[in-house]
């Protein structure tokens, strides 16, 4: 989920939340006014009651009005207290029930004793109480709504920074030689983030180049005293040599040969890496794979190794030599961890090579199948960067590769774009 968009929900819900507590707060303040105001005009009438008792010694004949009521009851004792109270009361007319406040107090007449009950309707109180809350209500709604879009504009545009940093994050290489530029912004939190960005980034690319250089500098070295050390062990081998100095030559003669091998495949990673292989034709894939199939065929029958190919014809835009190792590397690797009598089984379907061999009945770790020294077997004689540089050749030729393993058969799988 989005910041953005996390931050728009809480910030509705927050907003909800608060507008139902005062609506529900604002209707009770509202409705407490509103019911003051009719108990003060229901002892305003209580005084003029009073008032007309005192001066005329008898009770005032109640004034028919349509929305209050005054009525009179005969007591044993005097009401002590007054009584405010809201009822409901049958409408004479509509014969519904309608509130009324009702304020009931004592009052002596002529030695006689009456409860006097004096009734106000809150109909129109109740209509005004909803009118103002859904006015009320509708403004609210309209602020919410109306804070809700600017908040989105606003926030979009505060944000706008941050996703231009984001986009240059994306598109930064560690082995390219260019360093970051961030988009100015006048936001001093971004500001410092692409500054710490920028030194960081820097530091990890002074870093990577110079190991880098040091990787290219050292296999290229290695490679004129790695042939003079061969050279020399097989003019020794051509001499007659006892069978236990042979046994002790031949492991020195394996382990030169293994290192020659890392530090060529650690040269040719370091041309892909710094784009060597720019050039690009058009390639007959069909063709070319077959050719690699006639060339790896004697070795497939010496291991009893059954071959069965699907090919269609698919010409790809791709640098020629790269081509050449991806082939080659994909079916020495199908050979490689491969076992007599076992099979490889090839197909190019649409824009899709499917190289899949037999091999060891478990599946191989696709998280870090394609990482550099990383073996399929801890016996491997081999230095583990063969499918590195099928990757590194994907990575650079635009291709997407990944590992499947499926009915006790392993399979690389490459689709052109």
């Amino acid at each position: 989920m989005k910041l953005f968009t996390k931050y728009n929900r809480i910030n509705l819900l927050a907003t909800i939340v608060i507008f139902l507590l005062a609506s529900i707060t604002f209707y009770i303040a509202i409705r407490y006014i509103l019911i003051d105001q009719v108990d003060q005009d229901l002892n305003i009438e209580q005084h003029e009651i009073e008032t007309y008792v005192k001066e005329h010694n008898v009770l005032p004949e109640p004034i028919p009005v349509k929305d209050q009521r005054i009525t009179y009851v005969t007591a044993t004792e005097v009401f002590k207290k007054r009584k405010f109270e809201t009822i409901a009361v049958i409408d004479r007319d509509n014969k519904e029930k309608n509130p009324y406040r009702t304020l009931q107090f004592g009052l002596v007449v002529n030695r006689n004793i009456y409860t006097v009950s004096v009734a106000k309707s809150l109909e129109g109180t109740d209509d005004l109480i909803t009118s103002i809350l859904l006015i009320s209500s509708l403004t609210i709604l309209m602020i919410l709504i109306v804070s809700v879009v600017i908040n989105r504009v606003l926030l979009k545009r505060l944000w706008k920074p941050f996703y231009e940093t984001l986009n240059t994050m994306k598109r930064f290489k560690l082995d390219k030689k260019q360093a970051l530029e961030f988009t100015s912004n006048g936001v001093e939190e971004f500001a410092f983030m692409n500054e710490t960005l920028e030194q960081a980034t820097g530091q990890a690319q002074h870093d990577y180049l110079l190991l880098k250089e040091f990787t290219e500098n050292a296999s290229h070295e290695m490679q004129t005293p790695l042939a003079i050390i061969r050279s020399k062990l097989d003019l020794l081998i051509q001499e007659n040599l006892s069978e236990k100095q042979s046994k002790n030559v031949q492991p020195v003669y394996e382990a030169i040969e293994k290192l020659s091998r890392l530090t060529q495949s650690l040269l040719f990673l370091a041309k892909i890496e710094n784009n060597q292989f720019s050039e690009t034709s058009s390639i007959d894939l069909k063709e070319k794979i077959e050719q690699k199939i006639q060339a790896f065929n004697e070795l497939w029958q010496n291991q009893n190794i059954a071959v069965s190919t699907s090919i269609d014809t698919l010409h790809v835009n791709m640098n020629n030599e790269l081509a050449d190792t991806l082939l080659n590397n994909l079916f020495s690797n199908a050979t490689r961890h491969n076992f007599p009598h076992g099979f490889i089984r090839v197909r190019l379907s649409g824009k899709q090579l499917t190289i899949a061999n037999s091999g060891v009945q478990k599946k191989l770790d696709d998280q870090r199948i394609f990482s550099r020294f990383y073996k399929q077997s801890e016996g491997s004689a081999h230095n583990g960067l063969g499918l590195s540089i099928i990757k590194q050749i994907c990575d650079v030729s635009g291709l997407t590769i990944h590992y499947l393993f499926n009915d006790q058969q392993h399979a690389f799988i490459v689709d052109w774009p």
